[in-house]
């Protein structure tokens, strides 16, 4: 577990590394794009947004459910705080491997419960494709609560 872990905490900067040093080729990992697009919606996910500067400016806030169990703000709480990570395609069309994001147990559990968990491995699985999809509807969300603003 210590191993599968450890590949888990490094993951996004092995993601951001490549990035940052040119290469593209690596939001061609399975769900590397979902993932950086994750941490860029953070500040439309949260249940409190800065003031903005003045009164013809503002940050559109994304509500409801990222799934059915799973609210926005609980998502922005555990990417913020904690991980989502994804684990190598193995080929296997029966395997999750590669398939699946990864986040921690707390996108799905209250902070205080999760806190008294202590050491835990529990995770939550959903869908690369899932996710995609979801993101694509809430930025277009915020697309479209900015331009509503500006009429």
């Amino acid at each position: 577990m210590s191993t599968q872990y450890n590949n888990h905490s490094t993951i996004l900067a092995d993601i951001a590394l490549a990035i940052l040093n040119g290469n593209k080729d690596a939001l061609d990992i399975n769900g590397a794009k979902e993932i950086v697009a994750l941490y860029l919606m953070i500040p439309y996910m949260s249940n409190v947004v800065l003031d903005p500067p003045d009164d013809l400016s503002f940050i559109p806030k994304i509500t409801g459910r990222f799934g059915k169990d799973i609210s926005f703000n609980d998502l922005r709480d555990t990417i913020a705080h904690s991980f989502v990570t994804v684990e190598e395609d193995d080929g296997d069309s029966n395997s999750r491997h590669g398939k699946m994001l990864c986040f921690d147990d707390r996108i799905i559990c209250d902070k205080k419960e999760h806190s008294k968990k202590g050491l835990h491995g529990n995770a939550v699985f959903i869908p690369i494709d899932y996710v995609h999809h979801r993101l694509v509807q809430a930025a277009q969300e915020v697309i479209n609560a900015h331009n509503v603003k500006k009429h």
